[in-house]
């Protein structure tokens, strides 16, 4: 039986989701697949991990093109394969233009003997929508439940190729390539401005403690003096759309829930419709 390991990172649940769904596809097909957040394991378990998988899956959320910290992290010291090659095939997750995001970040792990088999991109619902970046509401009800159904034939078709062995690459094309890197050029940037947008509304907070709990960075403290943030963060959004006191600011515009209503993700759907 052939093993199947899927990586991922998911901020507020759309690559989780895919990653699961996906999981559940090629389960289908009697193979083991061991569906894995990057932030819930370490090196050593990838490193035996790697020994008994036939092939590696990455799934990761877009960011201007190239996938967020954590990832990039995550590949730059994720083990190389000892023998030979191993397949890869990396999908992104997203809501505007993606480029060629799933190619770029899987030709990263090329000199490290992951060999790139297949790529995707699955539109999801948007989840930013703050007062400097202001795209399309976030919806966590009939729209998103839309976005999800679309998105599972795609999925399914991805993992029969998986499964199949049929190369397939999408977004090594030059409009892709020349979206890619124009996006790539400003993200660093436009992160480090976002990250300065970042605050606690103190009257707010519940100091729940939920925030310090599931930032993937460890950049949220709780002190003293209540919940401080630090530089390290990688606007994965989990603090600012799971608070439930909505305490969590980008901007003090942002407290107006109305006009920047907090994506809730997948998830929230699921625990609505029981």
């Amino acid at each position: 039986m052939k093993t199947i390991i899927i990586y991922y990172f998911s901020g507020t649940g759309n690559t989780k989701w895919a990653a699961e769904f996906l999981t559940e596809c090629i389960l289908q097909s009697g193979y083991r697949v061991e569906c894995i957040a990057i932030e819930k394991t370490n090196f050593a378990m990838v490193k035996r991990q790697l020994r008994e998988a036939d092939q590696v899956i990455l799934g990761f959320p877009v960011y201007g093109s190239t996938a967020p910290l954590p990832v990039l992290n995550f590949i730059e010291n994720i083990p190389a394969i000892e023998k030979g090659v191993m397949p890869l095939a990396v999908f992104a997750t997203h809501a505007m233009a993606s480029g060629d995001s799933a190619y770029y970040v899987g030709s990263l792990l090329k000199d490290k003997g992951y060999d790139l088999q297949q790529t995707r991109h699955f539109v999801m619902m948007n989840n930013f929508h703050v007062p400097k970046f202001r795209f399309y509401k976030p919806d966590n009800g009939s729209k998103l439940f839309r976005k999800l159904e679309k998105a599972k034939p795609k999925i399914q078709a991805f993992a029969d190729e998986i499964v199949r062995e049929k190369k397939h690459i999408i977004g090594n094309r030059m409009w892709g390539h020349l979206l890619g890197n124009l996006q790539r050029r400003y993200i660093d940037r436009a992160i480090g401005m976002l990250i300065t947008q970042f605050e606690v509304a103190e009257d707010r907070c519940s100091d729940c403690g939920l925030c310090v709990r599931i930032c993937p960075m460890e950049n949220i403290l709780k002190t003293r003096d209540g919940i401080t943030l630090g530089n390290n963060c990688a606007v994965c959004l989990r603090c600012y759309s799971q608070c439930p006191s909505e305490a969590i600011l980008i901007g003090r515009d942002s407290a107006n829930s109305k006009k920047y209503p907090r994506y809730k993700g997948p998830s929230y759907i699921n625990k609505n419709n029981d």
